[in-house]
């Protein structure tokens, strides 16, 4: 049978291969996990977490309300509205007091703070102040931990930037987008293009060097061109703005969203021309000095760490707060009650508001340790000393989606007859589009080569079913 993990080494098929949805054999294979007989208790499960050793603490907070929901959003959930935020704060805080009350995760440092949304710049500056004031009065925030507050540029004026400021905050990220007043407008963006980059530059002078400005944008908007994507917002980005990092996205369509109509209507960019917008404004930013951080996310200078967009990708300990919150502690996933009513409910009942807790399965994990390489753009077989990858590793370098660093050759560690040395692998600019595909495959190889027999033979028969389907 065909190694189900190689890859066309023709473009148009390898594109066709890495664009479809799912990777085979990427999540748990058969038989490897029984669910539970009933739910786990939240509140027991709960009760029982304590941080991990040797892992980062990171605390999440989450802000459930938009001024209005964004055509590309879907994640909208809570309209603006000023007293049911007064009083989803209050019961934030006593959230907070709460899980420091119980003590297991205030003594440990917490490197990384996140407040999203939802929109945390709704907040008022007070509630601004009270919220980020009450996490450094009842944790160890560390002195160098990454603080940021998420948001909208539009009413999140100098009073806001300055709450944020002086309680702790060293980190804002916004959801620019598009530097392009007509499409902004079309997204439901309200701030024209001048009024953005001087918003920016406003903030950047109130609070200089202590806080770092980031941004993401969208290429494959509707009505957007692939010469206003460089022009207008990439270069942008370098020559008229002051971020300090950005984020670089392909549009992602969530069903049901307002944007998934027009999509529908106007049509989509290829596959190709992502691909070639991705690359083009990667090289760019890349020769103007900017480094490269993520496969997706790049800093002008040493202000903009990144911090929780890796560490979340990578399972670390994430302590939930806020309705709609999700966090993981160990080997549990948890996903706070989304229902604003029913988050106000649990709290005021004296319970964490937990929604759903969930055991990890091992692909998870396996998953995670692909993730901290591939995510930061290589491959190094020499971290998974276990599996041989020799049978993907020079079908991927033909296929173009990886190339051996020159220079960085590591013994290989996995003690096997007759192997001396692998390099390391650099993902190119078509490795880092398909990231988060390759991981997956990836992680089904690694699953693949340790799997037990029955389970081999199990998967032979769902390729072999699979190919029927397909071909009835």
């Amino acid at each position: 049978m065909m190694n189900p993990f190689l890859l066309p080494l023709d473009r148009e098929e390898l594109l066709k291969r890495l664009s479809a949805r799912g990777a085979p054999h990427g999540g748990m294979m058969p038989g490897t996990m029984k669910p539970p007989a009933a739910p786990p208790d939240p509140q027991a499960v709960w009760q029982s977490l304590r941080p991990t050793n040797n892992q980062t603490l990171v605390i999440y907070v989450h802000i459930p309300f938009c001024i209005s929901r964004c055509s590309f959003c879907g994640f909208y959930r809570n309209r603006t509205d000023d007293a049911a935020i007064e009083e989803y704060v209050k019961r934030l805080l006593v959230e907070i007091d709460r899980v420091a009350d119980e003590g297991a995760f205030t003594k440990k440092p917490v490197e990384v703070v996140y407040f999203g949304g939802g929109t945390p710049t709704a907040l008022t500056a007070d509630q601004l102040r009270r919220t980020v004031g009450r996490l450094h009065e009842r944790f160890n925030i560390a002195p160098d931990c990454e603080f940021t507050i998420e948001g909208r540029l539009f009413a999140f004026d100098d009073d806001r930037v300055r709450a944020c400021l002086e309680s702790g905050v060293n980190r804002f990220s916004f959801g620019v987008q598009s530097f392009e007043t007509e499409l902004r407008r079309s997204l439901g963006r309200r701030l024209s293009r001048e009024d953005t980059l001087a918003r920016l530059a406003r903030i950047k002078e109130i609070c200089g060097d202590r806080i770092a400005l980031v941004a993401d944008l969208i290429y494959g908007l509707p009505g957007q061109t692939q010469e206003d994507w460089m022009e207008r917002n990439v270069k942008t980005v370098h020559l008229e703005s002051a971020l300090d990092g950005v984020d670089l996205y392909s549009l992602k369509v969530f069903p049901g969203s307002p944007i998934a109509k027009r999509v529908q209507e106007e049509g989509n960019w290829s596959e190709e021309d992502r691909l070639a917008r991705h690359a083009e404004a990667s090289d760019y930013l890349a020769a103007q000095g900017w480094k490269q951080l993520s496969t997706t996310h790049w800093g002008r200078n040493a202000l903009e760490r990144n911090l929780y967009n890796t560490y979340a990708k990578i399972g670390v300990d994430m302590v939930p707060f806020g309705c709609g919150a999700g966090g993981f502690i160990g080997d549990w996933s948890i996903m706070q009650e989304g229902d604003l009513a029913k988050y106000i409910e649990l709290v005021d009942a004296g319970l964490k508001p937990i929604g759903m807790v969930m055991q990890s399965p091992p692909a998870r994990r396996d998953s995670i340790r692909f993730t901290r390489m591939t995510d930061l753009g290589y491959f190094d077989p020499t971290e998974i000393p276990e599996t041989d990858f020799s049978p993907i590793i020079d079908n991927w370098t033909q296929a173009g989606v990886w190339t051996p660093m020159v220079g960085a050759s590591v013994p290989l560690a996995c003690g096997r007859a007759g192997r001396a040395s692998l390099p390391v692998y650099r993902l190119t600019r078509l490795g880092e589009f398909y990231q988060a595909k390759l991981n997956s495959l990836l992680t089904g190889f690694h699953m693949a080569a340790h799997a037990s027999a029955l389970d081999k033979i199990k998967m032979a028969t769902a390729g072999i079913a699979g190919k029927l389907k397909g071909q009835s």
